[in-house]
């Protein structure tokens, strides 16, 4: 863990977020467009007080959905971990959650320390879309040919 820094001095938190991309115009900051970054940065200044930089493990483009995103930013904060994991997520829209939430280990940054990163590419092939994977799959309406 980090070391106890002094009162008033930021901790660097590490946080892993699910969100559907749907409604995000990807996850770095883009002025006057909706995304991840932008999102999680406006609910740290709204618990906290202060303006944050969110650092992300990678970026995903716009409509990309993620289950697992490390991020981490710097923040001054008085009261327990499960305290700000709670709050944050209290004023995050619904389509964006914190999964888990630690100090950051000394040294810690999301995409250098990062040790795998997987992907899921999901094609619904058949004629009929479905309204239940309408914003995670990929309709291919032909039939696929598999063998080639």
């Amino acid at each position: 863990m980090s070391a106890q820094p002094r009162a008033g001095e930021p901790r660097q938190f590490r946080a892993r977020v699910e969100y559907d991309g749907t409604d995000f115009h990807g996850f770095q900051v883009q002025a006057a467009e909706r995304t991840v970054q932008g999102e999680i940065e406006r609910a740290v200044e709204a618990i906290t007080g202060a303006k944050t930089r969110v650092v992300g493990a990678g970026r995903t483009d716009s409509g990309v959905h993620a289950s697992g995103q490390v991020v981490s930013f710097a923040a001054v904060w008085r009261h327990g971990l499960p305290d700000l994991h709670r709050a944050l997520n209290a004023v995050l829209a619904a389509d964006l959650s914190i999964l888990e939430m630690d100090l950051a280990p000394e040294g810690f940054h999301p995409r250098f320390s990062a040790t795998r990163r997987a992907y899921r590419y999901t094609i619904l092939n058949r004629p009929w879309r479905s309204p239940l994977e309408r914003r995670t799959a990929w309709q291919i309406a032909q039939r696929l040919d598999l063998d080639r």
